[in-house]
């Protein structure tokens, strides 16, 4: 009977919403940093692109992530309570202990995809090599 709780309970729930967390921390890492892999790979490039527009997408627009949706949902389960704002604007402010509103939010997705683009450009036109 213990085994059926463990497993169908409030800590598969959590441990489910820990991990949801921890790729949702992943993908936001992915969008920060991937121009570090797509520099070397055109499909990493492509998808670094994607995943930075849509993360852009997500903080102008004032969409939910379906992963923030996916991890409430499961903390719901658990037991624990939701939260109400954003998945960044919840943990990021946790982190940095800052109350940051929605446009210093917007304004960092807008300078770290700027930030990338501005590196595949200086990667794709000033770092290739000549045709002589």
């Amino acid at each position: 009977m213990a085994t059926q709780w463990l497993y169908n309970g409030p800590v598969s729930y959590e441990i489910a919403a820990d991990l949801t967390a921890a790729v949702h921390f992943s993908f936001i890492g992915f969008v920060i940093f991937g121009a570090l892999l797509g520099r070397r790979s055109r499909l990493w490039m492509a998808l670094h692109v994607a995943a930075m527009i849509y993360g852009v997408m997500i903080e102008v627009f004032y969409w939910y992530c379906p992963l923030t949706v996916l991890e409430q949902y499961l903390r719901s389960k658990a037991g624990r309570g939701q939260y109400a704002e954003a998945f960044i604007a919840h943990y990021l402010n946790r982190v940095i202990y800052l109350d940051a509103p929605q446009w210093t939010l917007i304004l960092a997705a807008v300078v770290v995809a700027a930030t990338n683009a501005g590196l595949y450009l200086y990667w794709y036109w000033w770092r290739r090599p000549s045709a002589s």
